[in-house]
């Protein structure tokens, strides 16, 4: 029987192990590459992906024609958000092309990563 328990024990170890390895390993998804930022817009948007999220939403809109809302567990009501928020003024006003990526999921909904090169 202990040895039963201590098996199962050691499989749900592995397994978590594995699922947060994966999910820590996950690459994600370009989802516009070089892109200058035409409009930002801040507070209450009802039309994206996450909702408004109590005034507090992100919503940036690329020079391809694109607009990517911020995934709202990274916009202006959570800390890990104000630097990435930060970044896009950023990008905004001195003319840099971004990158912004999708680790979520996948699927460019909205993004969670910015990327701003030198110039």
């Amino acid at each position: 029987m202990k040895k039963l328990v201590l098996l199962s024990a050691l499989a749900f170890l592995i397994s978590g192990q594995a699922l947060a390895t994966g999910h820590k390993r996950n690459p994600g998804v370009i989802c516009a590459e070089n892109q200058f930022i035409t409009q930002l817009e801040f507070g209450y948007i009802t039309n994206i992906q996450g909702g408004p999220d109590y005034g507090s939403s992100v919503l940036v809109h690329l020079s391809n024609g694109e607009s990517i809302p911020l995934n709202y567990r990274y916009n202006a009501n959570d800390r890990q958000g104000k630097a990435i928020i930060d970044a896009l003024t950023l990008a905004y006003f001195s003319q840099r092309k971004v990158t912004l990526l999708d680790h979520f999921k996948n699927n460019c909904d909205d993004f969670d990563h910015l990327i701003l090169p030198s110039p």
